[in-house]
Formats: C-alpha cells, sequence, structure tokens
C-alpha cells in the first residue's frame, strides 16, 4: 500500500513539472498536450541531467528536420513514413528545447531565435524536395507534367503564403501570453529595440549577434506592418505592467483572444505536419500546396479580421 501511495506521489510530482513546462494550456494544441509534450518533457529531463543547453537541442532538431525533406522525395510509402518519423522526432526536440530551457531558467532570446529558425530550415528542405519531386509529376487528371510551374507554385507557397501564416500566428498567441502571464513570462519584443540593439554593436567580434539581430527585427516588423489596431492598443498601454492594467481590460482580452487561438495553432506545425504526410501518401503534393494557399491563408485572413477588430474596440473602449 505504502509502495502504491509513493508511486502515485512520484506519478503525481512528474506530472506537475511536466504541466509547469508548458506555456499555457491556452495556447496548448490535444495533439501536443497528449503526445508531444510528454515526450519533448523526457527528452528535457534526459538533457538537464546530461547537462545539454537547449540551443544545442535546437540545432539538433534542425538537423532531423532538414534529413526528413529527402525522405518525402523518391514517393514511395516507406520514405514517406521515415521522412514523417524524422519531421516528427525534430518536432518532439523542437517543444524539448523550450520545456528545457522553462526547467532550467536558460532564457535566451538567440534560443527564441534559433527556434524559429528551426522551423524554416525544415520546411526549406521539405519544399526544395516537394519541388523536385512535382516538377516530373503530371498535374492532376492530364497528361501534362508541372514542370516550371512548381518552381513558381512552392516557392509562392512556402516564402509568402507559409512565412506570413506562422509569423502572424506566432505573433498573435505571444500577445495572448502577453496579457496573460505578464511581460516577464513571454517572448514578446519590439523591432525598434532589435534594432537599437543591433546599432549599439560596433566591435566586428559581434557580427553574428549583428546578423540575427538584424534578421529577428526584419521578423518582428513584418508581425507589428500586419497588425496596425494591436500596434496601437500596444502604444496605448505603454510600458505598464500587467499587474497594473485594468482587470476588465485583461479579462475581456482573454474572452476575445482565446477563441482565435485554435486558429493560430492551425496555422502552425501540427495541422501542416498532417496535410503533409497525408498528401505524400496519396502521391499528391499539390494537395498540401492547395492547403497552404487556399485553405490556410483564408484562415488567416478570417483570423487577422477577427484579431484587428477586437483590438479596435479595445482601443476605443478603454484608452479612447
Amino acid at each position: 500500500m505504502m509502495n502504491r501511495q509513493c508511486q502515485n506521489t512520484r506519478w503525481q510530482r512528474f506530472l506537475a513539472e511536466m504541466r509547469s513546462t508548458y506555456k499555457s494550456m491556452d495556447t496548448e494544441e490535444k495533439w501536443d498536450i497528449w503526445v508531444v509534450r510528454p515526450i519533448g518533457f523526457v527528452e528535457a529531463w534526459i538533457c538537464r541531467w546530461l547537462h545539454i543547453h537547449p540551443n544545442a537541442i535546437t540545432i539538433v532538431s534542425i538537423l532531423f528536420g532538414a534529413a526528413s525533406g529527402y525522405f518525402f522525395f523518391p514517393g514511395q510509402t516507406d520514405m514517406v513514413l521515415i521522412g514523417a518519423l524524422l519531421l516528427f522526432f525534430a518536432n518532439t526536440l523542437d517543444s524539448a528545447d523550450g520545456q528545457l530551457a522553462r526547467m532550467t531558467k536558460q532564457y535566451t532570446m538567440l534560443g527564441r531565435v534559433l527556434d524559429g529558425f528551426a522551423g524554416d530550415v525544415w520546411f526549406f528542405s521539405i519544399y526544395l524536395f516537394m519541388m523536385l519531386r512535382m516538377m516530373a509529376m503530371p498535374i492532376p487528371f492530364t497528361s501534362i507534367e508541372w514542370g516550371w510551374w512548381a518552381v513558381l507554385l512552392v516557392p509562392l507557397c512556402g516564402l509568402v503564403c507559409h512565412s506570413s501564416q506562422s509569423t502572424i500566428a506566432d505573433y498573435y498567441r505571444n500577445i495572448h501570453l502577453h496579457f496573460l502571464s505578464g511581460r516577464d513570462y513571454t517572448e514578446l519584443v519590439r523591432s525598434s529595440d532589435l534594432t537599437e540593439r543591433r546599432k549599439a554593436i560596433v566591435s566586428w567580434r559581434g557580427w553574428f549577434e549583428w546578423l540575427w539581430l538584424f534578421f529577428y527585427a526584419s521578423y518582428t516588423r513584418k508581425q507589428e506592418n500586419w497588425t496596425p489596431q494591436l500596434q496601437r492598443l500596444l502604444h496605448a498601454v505603454g510600458q505598464c505592467p500587467t499587474s497594473e492594467l485594468p482587470c476588465e481590460f485583461l479579462r475581456e482580452f482573454r474572452t476575445k483572444s482565446l477563441p482565435l487561438m485554435p486558429m493560430a495553432n492551425i496555422l502552425t506545425f501540427n495541422s501542416r505536419f498532417f496535410a503533409l504526410v497525408v498528401s505524400m501518401l496519396l502521391g499528391m503534393p499539390c494537395l498540401y500546396l492547395f492547403y497552404e494557399m487556399v485553405v490556410l491563408s483564408a484562415l488567416l485572413g478570417y483570423m487577422r479580421h477577427r484579431h484587428e477588430k477586437m483590438c479596435r474596440e479595445l482601443m476605443d473602449k478603454y484608452y479612447n
């Protein structure tokens, strides 16, 4: 009886520690909660025991994710499944680096940049091999090969659609956490602050920091340009700590922002992963392009409209 109680206690502590590595239940997906986060937590726990830095995990995830693209190229079922496993493992490592950072308090802006860069490398590889595969494939229901149309459509899908969707979805989740959990918890930064920090680097020895600050500032500037009403609201709030904001404002923001979080999640990794694997198993990569360019683009437009309307209403109600 005592042994069972001890086991239950250890299991409860394990679950409590694992949940403490989540950002927020408001922004977590069911698939992540039940599959990705538990695996990532075990990986993070092992890496903590081995004294491995979170950034090292991110670099390993980049290698696995980039390798997955090659296995999607041939089209055989077994190769596609190997690619899917590699990409899934890369995603658990991507979860593990953030969980380890929260477990060990090893937060760095470089880690945040590397985390975003990892996903870019994964999908650059995937889109590259998808393009090469499609060039020699016939357009559905015809005998005409995609040829150079693939060279046009696949980069358009990745550089325009995918990039915008994941960038804005990530921003909306960070904004939600910013008002939910406070400034010190979230990863929200302003492009102007990053630019000032970059300009302060005068020695050539800081070239690497200068470089990633340049690209990170460009990334955040894109988020800001896409969300003018949100920027007005953030400017009105200013540097006021979240704890000092009106409780009514915080409660209303969460109430209106929370229904948008599932949409933001759809625009990130998991839905893309399943759509990619299914389309590759069916031998129709163009289905994935349709999903990205039509379905997800429409969802992004709707979510952005809802979020901007929400910010305008909050601005008019509390700061005008």
